[in-house]
Formats: C-alpha cells, structure tokens, sequence
C-alpha cells in the first residue's frame, strides 16, 4: 500500500469505530481528522504542480451532527486522496460552519461547471480523449486505494473552457482495506459491475473499470449500454443479454450471493438460442465498427468483462495501442471542437446545422454538481 493509502485506511478506521459504537465525532475529533484529511492531501499531491488559477467552491452539501459528520469526513477523505491530480477533483478543506455542527467539503478548481453529458454520440477521437483523462484519473485513485464506485456523466466534471474533464463526488466511494464499509454495496444501477449486483462484499478497483466501460459506450452510442433495469437481477439480465450468460466458471468467479437459480435459467435458454445460431456476445453489434476501431473495441470489450480477475486495470488500459500507436493523440478540446465546426456548417442547409448545434449544446449543457 501507499503511503495516502496506510493514511486512508487509519482515518477509516478511526470514523467507523465511532459508527459502530454509536458515538458522536466531537467537533475536536473532527478538527484533528480534518487536520490528517489536509496532510494527505498534501503527500498526494507531492510533485504535482499547482494550478496558478483555482476557484474555491462548496463541494458537498452540508450534513449535520452524529454520523453524518464521518460521512463527509470519509468523502473528504476520499477525494484528498486525489489531490493535484488533473483528472481528480482537488481538495480544499473541511469547513465547519461556526456555532454548529454542519460541515461541508470546500474543493480549489477551475473545472466547477458542467457535468458530461452523453445523450448524443460523440466521434472517436473524442472518446478516446476522454477515456484517456479519465483513466489516469480512475490509476491515481486505485493507486491509493480508493474505490469510487459511482463513476457515471454526472459524477465528471467538464472545463467549458479546455475541455478536460475530471471525476467528483466521493461519496459513495471504500478503502480498498475496508472489510465493512458503512454501505457494503453503493453505485448507480446502469452503471453498476456484475460482481456488486450479485452482492459480492470483496468487490474492489474493478468495479470502477466497469463503470469506466459504461461511460464509454455511452459517449460513443449516445445511450446507456444497460438501460432500463428494474432491478439488481433486471440489470444482470440486460448485461447478460449484450454480452452472454456467464459459464458455471465465470460465473462462480463472481461470487455471486444472489441470484443463482435466475442464471441457470437463462444459461438454459441462450444455449437454445446458440443452437438457433444467435449470437452469443452482441457488443460489437451495438458498437459497430464505424463508430469504434479495432483498437478502441479492444480497449471497451476490455472494461466490459464480466470476471473482475480478467477486467482491464486502469494502468493496463493506457497500454493499450488505443492510446500508444504513435499518430494517435489527443484531439483538439471539446468545445473548440464544437465552436469551429459549427462555424463551418454556416453554409450547410439550417437543420443541419441545428443537429450539430444541439450536440455541441448538450455537451456543455450545466448540471448540478452533486445529486
């Protein structure tokens, strides 16, 4: 483990040793982690230039009193981990509000506008952009042993001015080192890995990749890849559905507490339909190859495995020729992107040039920062 990850870890357990005893954090206890919030942050950042310009924003919404000052002590936590990375959001502070017991996460930076949008399909070049900020973003976290465990468009900020984008909001997110975290299973259904839905406790960084996968399907089709569950076994189904009903061996590599009956069944009925010559894994299907090259597939079908043992990690993916063949680098920011071309539709018919304005909109369309 890290350095960040061995401070991490003694936080998280100091503030759930107060969850387990039903002990309220005094504002004392909670000025001395906050204190230990700041030193971690620092050691993370450690080497990383600073942002000459940095805008200093509430990040979290207050929460008062008993547990919920070690809920956003833990996210606090969480997110100093990422300190002086630019695909993180950069921590600030705690602040306590003076005379009582609410406390808020302050963040320092110039990406406090937008989150991705995804409901339009955007190129590949851009994608690949993208996926390459946030992976490096997804190594830095795991790196230190932090878990997100809701990565989605809502939780990726977008600088309207570069273009660059950066993961937010830990609430949701583990130590790696967590046994018993006070949400054994969090995340956001559509976007949630196989192994959490089946109630697997062990689950880890790879659950992030999944989510990562999720992301980047949707970027490129516009649409949520898995969209439409019901619920946990639903969205098993709908996974099932694109990419295959697991063998006995995958199956079992997930540990699955839930849910085991519903599988046999639909392992069942895809060997009929193999027999009737249907495919098996659809994913190339709903990514064809004009949207996605080889390289890129490789890189989705990658994150979009359903053994977490043999799902890319985020260091591997940024080897991937995706991201490595030589010729192939970032493409100009997004916005740029969005302004030049729909200048250049000025002489194209008006719906047109209306389409491609709506897409360069509605990436750049605000939300709130945190739901």
């Amino acid at each position: 483990m890290t350095t960040v990850a061995t401070r991490l870890a003694a936080i998280c357990d100091t503030i759930e040793q107060h969850r387990v005893t039903g002990t309220a954090i005094s504002a004392r206890l909670a000025a001395t982690i906050s204190a230990m919030i700041k030193d971690v942050a620092a050691t993370a950042a450690k080497g990383r230039p600073r942002a000459c310009r940095q805008k200093r924003r509430m990040a979290s919404a207050s929460r008062s009193g008993g547990s919920y000052v070690g809920d956003v002590l833990r996210e606090a936590c969480f997110t100093a981990a990422g300190a002086g990375h630019p695909s993180l959001v950069a921590f600030h502070t705690v602040a306590r509000r003076p005379g009582t017991a609410d406390y808020s996460i302050v963040t320092d930076d110039d990406h406090a506008g937008p989150s991705l949008i995804a409901d339009v399909p955007f190129p590949e070049a851009d994608v690949r952009r993208v996926m390459r900020q946030l992976l490096a973003g997804a190594e830095a976290m795991h790196r230190h042993g932090v878990v997100h465990r809701d990565i989605k468009p809502d939780n990726i900020l977008v600088s309207a001015g570069t273009g660059g984008v950066k993961i937010c909001n830990f609430r949701a997110a583990k130590s790696v080192s967590e046994k018993d975290p006070p949400r054994q299973f969090a995340g956001t259904t559509a976007y949630m890995a196989p192994e959490v839905l089946v109630r697997n406790a062990d689950h880890g960084t790879p659950v992030d990749m999944w989510s990562l996968g999720c992301v980047m399907a949707e970027l490129l089709t516009g649409q949520l890849l898995f969209a439409g569950a019901e619920d946990e076994a639903h969205q098993l189904f709908k996974i099932f559905d694109v990419l295959g009903v697991p063998c006995k061996r995958e199956w079992q590599a997930l540990k699955p507490q839930v849910h085991d009956d519903k599988v046999q069944a639909w392992r069942a009925r895809q060997v009929r339909q193999m027999r009737q010559r249907h495919r098996r894994n659809r994913l190339r299907e709903l990514v064809p190859p004009k949207i996605l090259s080889a390289h890129g597939f490789q890189v989705l079908r990658g994150l979009l495995t359903c053994d977490p043992e043999k799902r890319l990690t985020a260091a591997a993916a940024l080897q991937c020729p995706w991201f490595t063949d030589s010729g192939v680098g970032d493409a100009p920011t997004l916005t740029r992107i969005c302004v030049t071309n729909v200048s250049a539709l000025a002489s194209k018919p008006w719906s047109l040039a209306m389409s491609f304005a709506a897409r360069a909109l509605g990436f750049i369309r605000p939300k709130m920062l945190l739901h």
